[in-house]
């Protein structure tokens, strides 16, 4: 690899963790710029060098990437319910400050970004499986500051030469998600099983998802680092499964049986989604390796070890 050192924002988060360990495994000297609104100091590597600092302030920012050579970008608010709630904050947060992350980058040099961003760009899709190229209507404003970032990404390409790399995930699971309020379906569901509280389960359980594994969400990012141009690829398996075996396979995994419970529709659902690879895995290289079966295995004793932080009372 021939980027040594990486700003990595939001890098005490769920997959900002997980990439930041990772690069630090390839010898990579890692900085990471977090705030702490959703991420944990306990999931921040001791190899890294930790900024508790914000996209907000220019000044801290340009500070946080002294000498680096690429910026990952992870710092952005993702839970979908609150950006019904308070949509102005999710367009200031995910689209202002990411913009004042480019500004920085500009004015220090820096010319390669990695993006997270997330399939809830395509909305309600028009063909199974999603093809990068496919119509782009968020259906809500999590999808829609996710693509607005993008589109100022291709700007800051052709105007300043900053090259990005956007990963559109699909459904991420894995060791390391403890953001609260938990919404994601594998840490719930994870969490009430070995709380024996009940299972919950939208639209009986039949909508279609892509879940891909965090280490090998991880292991994309760096194959895709310091890559030229102004590039865009799905993340995901590339096979669907309906959310009720999900359940199905979690409880091969539990000994006890599961109490599920259906509350009917939920807003915001596409009701399929499964990514199409087939542009990473050619220019890339990249394709997961880790069956959800396996990934659930290697998910469930992590919330078992950290029972004490997910279960404290919230402040």
């Amino acid at each position: 690899m021939s980027i040594k050192r990486v700003l990595v924002t939001g890098g005490a988060g769920f997959i900002g963790s997980n990439v930041a360990r990772l690069l630090c495994d390839e010898g990579v000297s890692v900085t990471i710029l977090d705030n702490l609104s959703y991420g944990l100091r306990e999931l921040v590597d001791p190899r890294c060098r930790f900024i508790h600092g914000d996209l907000a302030d220019r000044d801290q920012l340009r500070e946080a990437m002294r000498d680096a050579e690429a910026v990952m970008h992870f710092a952005a608010y993702s839970i979908i319910a609150r950006s019904f709630s308070d949509p102005l904050e999710y367009v200031r947060n995910n689209v202002l400050n990411g913009a004042n992350l480019l500004e920085a980058m500009r004015e220090v040099g820096v010319k390669h970004i990695v993006y997270s961003s997330s399939a809830s760009v395509y909305g309600e899709p028009v063909r199974i499986p999603i093809n990068e190229d496919d119509p782009k209507q968020p259906i809500q404003l999590y999808g829609a500051t996710k693509l607005a970032f993008e589109t100022i990404l291709q700007g800051y390409y052709h105007a300043f030469g900053i090259n990005s790399v956007s990963l559109r995930y699909f459904n991420a699971y894995g060791p390391a998600d403890l953001q609260e309020p938990v919404t994601r379906a594998v840490p719930r569901w994870i969490r009430a099983a070995l709380t024996d509280e009940p299972i919950v389960l939208y639209w009986r359980g039949e909508q279609c998802r892509d879940y891909v594994f965090v280490e090998d969400i991880a292991a994309a990012h760096i194959r895709v680092l310091g890559l030229e141009g102004l590039r865009v690829y799905n993340i995901g398996d590339g096979e669907g499964i309906l959310m009720k075996d999900v359940v199905a396979t979690l409880q091969e995994l539990f000994p006890k049986p599961l109490r599920v419970v259906e509350e009917g529709e939920r807003t915001g659902d596409p009701a399929r989604l499964v990514a199409d690879i087939s542009r990473i895995v050619s220019e890339v290289g990249w394709r997961p390796r880790t069956k959800l079966r396996d990934g659930l295995a290697r998910t469930i004793p992590f919330y078992e070890k950290t029972r004490a932080i997910w279960s404290r009372p919230a402040v």
